[in-house]
């Protein structure tokens, strides 16, 4: 997690979602919205090699030195949730054998599931995220295990 600009307010970073291929995201919470930024695939092969870690260090770096249009710009995919369409987030601590993992759960529609890889800390990432979405409605829950 990075507390980055005033723009970006938290960047959680290094997260992935799907099972086949995994798809290698970062989410860029903003002032009024967050980004779900995917972009890259990734293989066996690849996690065999670490090049995920790679990966994710040059998007991570692109939006610090770039901003992030340009990073959005760079993606596969972007799935973007403006936070008065949202009912909630809960973070899960991932528990003694999983991941931690982050889901967005929008009033309406599909929720969006992310599990972090990189460094996390709950904590202080649930007070950066509840203060980012104070005056939106939006509950921020922290809970512990892996969240099914």
């Amino acid at each position: 997690m990075v507390l980055v600009t005033d723009e970006l307010r938290v960047h959680l970073h290094y997260t992935m979602r799907g099972s086949y291929p995994l798809r290698l995201l970062d989410v860029l919470f903003c002032t009024e919205r967050a980004y779900f930024v995917e972009y890259d695939y990734l293989t066996p092969v690849d996690l065999v090699f670490g090049s995920p870690d790679q990966r994710a260090a040059a998007f991570a770096s692109r939006v610090v030195e770039e901003g992030v249009p340009a990073a959005i710009e760079t993606a596969e995919a972007v799935e973007t949730q403006p936070y008065d369409t949202l009912d909630g987030i809960d973070i899960h601590s991932g528990g003694r054998v999983g991941r931690p993992k982050i889901t967005a759960r929008p009033r309406t529609g599909a929720a969006t599931t992310v599990r972090v890889h990189g460094q996390f800390d709950t904590e202080p990432f649930t007070q950066a995220l509840q203060s980012t979405v104070e005056g939106h409605g939006v509950t921020v829950r922290q809970r512990d295990g892996i969240g099914f």
